[in-house]
């Protein structure tokens, strides 16, 4: 956050409530950046690496000619100078919190125990959309809360999830009708295992709805399977065929048997130039923004890697659900089914769920509700998955 420091002993401890002392290792001017205004510049802070947190005292803003007013949950910087009053801060339940960056905000993995702005509250429910497409989509879908939504200069999930060295562009193909051509690709071996041991997933794209599925998958070799077990459930559900199937020529995907069986079955092989992924571009981007919003999702509320496939579900359920930039005004749901997609039973990936206890399941005064994670939805609407940390269980 500095944008000057000096490193030097300044000979200053801090002491803190928890009898901890931390030492002060430099010295320097931090500014942040507001999306409207002038700069808020602190100079002379402090570098302590000990501390987890960043803290500013009122007493130092009085003596730098600042007034601090504290009002229904909001903080207030005023000029003593020029009178110049600017929002600085909100309440996070008894201590005033700086807006400067949305990652501070992690005072709680609970959902109702953060107070987050609805801007904030449905960019994390949304798997860290970005806040334009964010602002759309309250217009075509129902569920999520009117007005404007406030969004903070920073997300911590995104930061660490989503950050990139730069950006390729491309612009895209579109087919005519649904099925006519499917993308697919395969990602992996990731580091981590899931907890039903799975390093790959694959992922199926429409070109027409860019609606997404993905399989997960222990061995690249189920490619062959997974895509035979999606073409069964697609076809079935829409009545019409797989056309042409386009992808890399990896060695899952040009086998003999796969081969065959495509070739029975009457769909056309796309298969790209070696060393040329742009061609394939349309799964390699969905691949970036899956694995992105995953690991921002994690990272969001410190969760253990091995849900990375919990993650990756959510996040393709929730895209299908978002807007899609080659779509216009519409959802890869909307384009596929025809339904406007209802946001409204959305929550915050790994926020804390309080699940009933059934009285046939517990003895007389034994606790009526047990704490789990929320990790997702099912295939059937309005039911949720949920992770119990002391069996290392999923349940619905």
């Amino acid at each position: 956050m500095f944008s000057d420091l000096e490193d030097k002993d300044l000979g200053v401890h801090i002491e803190m409530s928890d009898d901890g002392r931390y030492s002060a290792t430099g010295i320097g001017t931090i500014s942040f950046e507001r999306e409207s205004g002038k700069p808020f510049i602190l100079k002379e802070v402090m570098h302590v690496p000990g501390l987890k947190k960043n803290l500013i005292y009122v007493v130092m803003l009085d003596d730098k000619g600042y007034d601090v007013v504290f009002s229904k949950g909001k903080a207030f910087l005023c000029s003593k100078t020029n009178g110049e009053a600017r929002k600085i801060g909100v309440r996070v339940r008894n201590l005033y919190q700086l807006h400067v960056d949305g990652c501070a905000a992690m005072a709680g993995k609970a959902e109702g125990l953060v107070s987050w702005d609805d801007g904030e509250l449905w960019h994390r429910r949304l798997g860290h959309l970005h806040h334009g497409a964010l602002k759309i989509l309250q217009q075509i879908t129902i569920g999520l809360p009117k007005g404007t939504l406030a969004q903070s200069d920073q997300c911590k999930g995104c930061t660490l999830g989503k950050f990139l060295k730069a950006t390729f562009h491309k612009k895209d193909s579109r087919t005519t009708t649904i099925l006519e051509r499917i993308h697919t690709d395969v990602c992996g071996p990731f580091l981590v295992a899931s907890t039903v041991k799975h390093r790959y997933y694959v992922i199926f794209v429409d070109d027409f709805s860019r609606k997404c599925w993905i399989f997960f998958m222990q061995k690249k070799s189920e490619t062959y399977s997974k895509f035979c077990e999606f073409k069964a459930v697609v076809e079935k559900e829409l009545g019409k065929k797989v056309k042409a199937l386009r992808s890399d020529n990896g060695g899952e995907y040009i086998s003999d048997e796969f081969k065959d069986f495509c070739k029975a079955e009457g769909i056309q092989r796309e298969l790209i130039a070696p060393h040329n992924p742009q061609q394939n571009e349309v799964a390699k981007r969905k691949n970036r923004t899956i694995v992105g919003a995953t690991w921002a999702m994690l990272h969001d509320q410190g969760l253990p890697l091995h849900l990375w496939v919990e993650a990756c579900n959510t996040t393709v359920y929730v895209q299908n659900h978002c807007l899609h930039r080659i779509l216009g005004m519409s959802t890869p749901e909307e384009a596929y089914s025809g339904k406007k997609p209802n946001l409204s039973h959305l929550r915050i990936f790994g926020a804390n769920v309080y699940m009933h206890v059934m009285k046939d399941a517990r003895k007389k005064l034994e606790l009526t509700a047990e704490v789990g994670i929320f990790l997702g939805y099912t295939d059937t609407p309005h039911n949720y998955h949920v992770y119990l940390q002391d069996n290392g269980k999923t349940i619905v």
